[in-house]
């Protein structure tokens, strides 16, 4: 079996959703650099429902149910697309489509402060919804994805011992706020944007119970590499300046950093897909990660959140 969705198995998916594929359009193509978009699924618009469906060779780090449950919350508040149908067996889900008067946001569009306003009130109506099964823990998952590279065989980066040994500096955080249901997702591509600067989030295959932080510090990196530029994005979720939840979202960008780089390594591997630039992806997570946790106020942040494990 292919680890791709199949021309029959989107048309299996629109079908049982209760729609046709007669004058369908083909969802956005796969692309990982420079922002992550339709990796884990393929989709197609029918004009009166967006409905995708998970890739196989996708499906083994998604739980797909958790993923629904909160694109569902995420519909009831206004914060994403209303969900129409899911079917857990097929990895297929239905949702209200968005208009010709929406886009994808790309990172020119997070200069704009009305979207990142927007953007940041869905986020924070998300985080107010009820509470799902599991919690994120993206320490875990980092030490997941390193065994994962030494088990099949694929090389991690030179320095990975340095970069585990400092991002792990970090890992107080893991108990350091009360829960919250997180995207744990940044990429600006799984933000729709739209007339007036309104704002839909779209994508929650790692969606679990966080520290809200980590959902606005991915949000804060994915806008710009300038911190000073994100402290108005931050302002926009939080209502004013706190140097100890700011210094908290920032570290949690970098262990984000850290995860995406490995997971897009490990998928050049496993993805069927080779022509999508999973390394080039991973490269620029590394690169960024490396600056980071070089620069003297990736320790300040330490002593500032006393979080230090």
């Amino acid at each position: 079996m292919t680890g791709l969705v199949s021309d029959e198995m989107m048309k299996e998916a629109v079908v049982s959703a209760g729609f046709s594929m007669e004058g369908a359009k083909a969802g956005p193509a796969a692309l990982a650099s420079p922002s992550c978009q339709a990796l884990d699924s393929r989709s197609v618009l029918t004009g009166a429902a967006f409905i995708k469906r998970l890739h196989p060779e996708m499906r083994a780090g998604i739980d797909f149910e958790r993923s629904v449950q909160m694109a569902t919350q995420a519909g009831e508040v206004g914060a994403g697309p209303k969900v129409l149908w899911s079917n857990a067996d097929m990895g297929a889900v239905a949702m209200d489509p968005l208009d010709a008067g929406w886009i994808t946001a790309r990172q020119h569009d997070l200069q704009n402060s009305e979207v990142i306003a927007a953007a940041m009130s869905a986020i924070k109506a998300l985080h107010g919804t009820a509470g799902l099964p599991g919690r994120f823990d993206a320490f875990a998952r980092i030490d997941a994805l390193m065994e994962a590279h030494r088990a099949e065989g694929v090389e991690l980066p030179h320095d990975i011992l340095w970069l585990r040994r400092v991002i792990g500096m970090a890992q107080g955080l893991l108990g350091g706020s009360p829960l919250v249901p997180c995207r744990n997702d940044g990429a600006s591509s799984n933000l729709m944007v739209g007339p007036e600067g309104q704002v839909r989030l779209v994508d929650y295959d790692t969606a679990g119970m966080n520290d809200p932080m980590y959902d606005v510090g991915c949000l804060l990196a994915e806008m710009t590499d300038h911190e000073r530029d994100m402290r108005a994005g931050f302002v926009a979720y939080a209502g004013v300046f706190d140097e100890v939840l700011f210094a908290r979202a920032r570290l949690w960008s970098h262990a984000d950093d850290m995860l995406q780089a490995l997971w897009a390594r490990l998928m050049a591997r496993r993805s069927e897909r080779k022509a999508v630039e999973w390394i080039k992806y991973g490269e620029w997570r590394l690169l960024r990660l490396r600056l980071s946790l070089g620069h003297p106020q990736f320790e300040e942040k330490i002593r500032i959140t006393g979080e230090a494990a």
